[in-house]
């Protein structure tokens, strides 16, 4: 029970980014408390007291957790529970109701609190300036640009580092497989995805034989993707290329 609970603390902390940027959630619990004492309409206790102190509780209980994990045979969502406690949500509405009492001095200090907690969300290593309108990258439209029909849908085989971001330009694109083969611990198996990622060098007459399976109309391909023989070998023609990647059209398959 207390490595359970030794665990549920790690994953809280993790949450709540205690390791880089505790004070939101200080700001969140002098709030909560603050309503706690504060406020007195008993729907709204409900929803900004009662609710998130319960789940807090729950969420550290050692025997709600071997419950929920037991339920739905998965601990990797547990952390989920926390998107309930609506820590943006309570925090200003208790600074809202705490400002609505004392004014000028309450909204001073939630500004110089606000000021001095928060960062400057672009100086993360994670955020980057778009390339352009879509925020996918430029080759990546590009791509998806010279295959994306006017009408009607397409089937279209691309790389694993093109996946993510095709669909996201254009609905009228399909695809032979999806994200799903890029997550290891879904040990998901596909023949198309193993011809096209896994081999070492793409045996193309096997290669075309699944790509018509799959009614490919498209096979994009990194240029210094060796093939056993050309495509246009078999039937494709060079359709475009990028500075990355070359685009075969499969001339055997009539566009939809």
């Amino acid at each position: 029970m207390w490595g359970i609970f030794l665990e549920s603390v790690v994953i809280f902390q993790n949450y709540v980014g205690l390791h880089q940027n505790r004070f939101l959630f200080v700001i969140y619990l002098f709030f909560l408390l603050y309503l706690w004492l504060k406020e007195k309409d008993r729907s709204l206790r409900a929803i900004f007291v009662y609710a998130p102190t319960i789940l807090l509780f729950c969420f550290f209980c050692p025997l709600f957790r071997k419950a929920f994990v037991g339920l739905l045979d998965d601990g990797e969502t547990y952390y989920r529970l926390l998107w309930l406690l609506q820590m943006s949500l309570v925090s200003a509405y208790g600074a809202v109701k705490m400002c609505g009492r004392y004014r000028k001095t309450a909204l001073v200090i939630m500004c110089i609190a606000i000021a001095a907690c928060g960062s400057l969300v672009y100086r993360s290593e994670h955020i980057t300036k778009a390339q352009n309108l879509y925020h996918l990258p430029e080759e990546a439209v590009e791509v998806a640009g010279l295959i994306d029909p006017e009408e009607g849908r397409v089937m279209a085989l691309v790389p694993a580092d093109l996946i993510y971001y095709i669909r996201q330009y254009s609905t009228r694109i399909n695809m032979p497989y999806g994200r799903e083969m890029l997550i290891a611990r879904w040990d998901y198996y596909n023949d198309m995805y193993e011809a096209m990622e896994e081999a070492e060098i793409i045996r193309t007459a096997s290669f075309v034989e699944l790509t018509r399976t799959y009614g490919c109309h498209y096979v994009v391909l990194k240029k210094d993707r060796e093939l056993q023989e050309p495509l246009t070998d078999y039937g494709f023609e060079l359709y475009a290329q990028t500075d990355t990647y070359l685009i075969y059209r499969d001339t055997q398959i009539d566009m939809q």
